[in-house]
């Protein structure tokens, strides 16, 4: 059996919201890669410009509304109507399982956002080298791994069946 035949065969073993769980998790995992990757790249004078950063920003969005875009008409052709068809009780309890798993890693990141910004008002640095905008840094890498852990839950919990646990 080779690479494509069992492509073909995973593919028609999966279910579609799963494939599309998967695309989801992808594409967010890619924007932030693109977006670490900038951020890591970038010097002193880059990251302390907000022409630069707002650039890196408008990119971020743009991936990710194209990207987000292009996966569902791509998955809406491929699909039976899977689309439209509401999801059962258990895709609604893994959903809201998701949903817990990301709030959590998002109010950690905006309190963590909350504190840094405080200490960057009162001059206080952890690093001997400031990071200029690091709240905002914080505030979009808590979303990112949010949404990564939302899908991934999802992946998880969908796969394994342990709802409740």
């Amino acid at each position: 059996m080779d690479n494509k035949q069992k492509l073909i065969q995973w593919l028609q073993e999966t279910s579609f919201r799963e494939i599309t769980l998967l695309v989801d998790f992808l594409v967010t995992a890619f924007i932030g890669y693109l977006y670490i990757n900038q951020l890591i790249n970038a010097t002193p004078e880059q990251l302390a410009s907000m022409t630069w950063l707002s650039t890196l920003l408008l990119e971020v969005i743009v991936y990710s509304i194209v990207l987000m875009v292009v996966s569902y008409v791509v998955l809406a052709m491929i699909s039976d109507d899977e689309l439209s068809k509401p999801m059962d009780v258990r895709e609604k309890q893994i959903n809201l399982v998701g949903y817990k798993y990301s709030a959590i890693i998002l109010q950690v990141g905006v309190v963590l956002g909350i504190v840094q910004y405080n200490l960057d008002v009162q001059g206080f640095a952890f690093m001997p080298q400031s990071i200029p905008h690091l709240p905002l840094h914080v505030l979009l890498v808590a979303f990112l791994l949010a949404e990564l852990a939302h899908y991934g839950v999802q992946l998880y919990k969908g796969r394994t069946g342990d709802i409740y646990e």
